[in-house]
Order: C-alpha cells, then structure tokens, then sequence
C-alpha cells in the first residue's frame, strides 16, 4: 500500500470519528453529577505484554461526548478500534468510582483478526459525594 493512500486513509478515519464524537450527546448531560473521569488504557497484542501501549486518557467531562471509541494502536490494523462505549456509561450511570473492563479490537491486520487486547481501569468523581476510601469496613 502507498504512503500518500494510508495518509488518506488515516485521515478518513479520523474525520469519521470526529463526526461521530461531534454527533454524540455530551457527557455532562448523560452524567450531571460526574466532576472528573480519567482511564488507564493498556493496549497489547493477545495475551503478551510485549508491544504494549499504555497511557492515561483524562476526559475533560464538561465538553466529552458520551462516546468512548479508542483506536487499535496497532498501525497496521484496518478498521480497527475499541468501542467501550456501553461498558463505561453503564459504570458511570451506576456511579462507580472505579471501574475495569476488556475489549478485543474489531479489526483486520493482513487478512486475520486483529489480536489486540485492550484492558481499561476508569477512575471517576461526582459532584456532592466525598472520596470512598477502598475496604471501609462498612457493610
């Protein structure tokens, strides 16, 4: 494949999704009471940790659409990505704190399924609730 079509391509891609983030209601009027919101990604290949990519994405809550699609980090996967969407909505409708989940990338690399893995831990505040130290001993 020629450079300037995965320049082309790239760049259709992003165009697609910032469309979609464009179209997409705004986190703050799913969640109101939602202050803060950052997830720790970990995106490697199967069950290796070699190729792992790792990094923090903190949401900026009062302008984030409620849409949560992470691209494959593997540059030769096509039409990949993970769409986690529904995993961490359900978590914040909830009003969880912190929340994990996992998700296999949807995409193609040289004719086979992409094998990347992608692990998230969300770590979310609320407006009015004070921090809940973990193993209060309440029950």
């Amino acid at each position: 494949m020629r450079l300037g079509q995965r320049q082309q391509e790239a760049a259709d891609r992003f165009r697609d999704r910032r469309e979609r983030e464009d179209y997409a209601p705004r986190l703050r009027s799913q969640i109101a009471k939602l202050a803060t919101l950052s997830i720790e990604i970990d995106d490697r290949p199967g069950t290796t940790g070699l190729g792992a990519t790792r990094y923090v994405r903190h949401v900026v809550v009062q302008r984030a659409p409620a849409l949560f699609v992470i691209p494959c980090s593997d540059e030769r996967c096509e039409d990949g990505g993970h769409d986690v969407t529904r995993q961490i909505m359900q978590s914040l409708l909830a009003g969880d704190q912190e929340f994990v989940g996992d998700d296999v990338c949807f995409g193609w690399r040289g004719g086979h399924r992409c094998d990347r893995v992608l692990h998230f831990v969300g770590h979310a505040t609320y407006s009015g609730e004070r921090p809940q130290a973990k193993g209060n001993g309440r029950g």
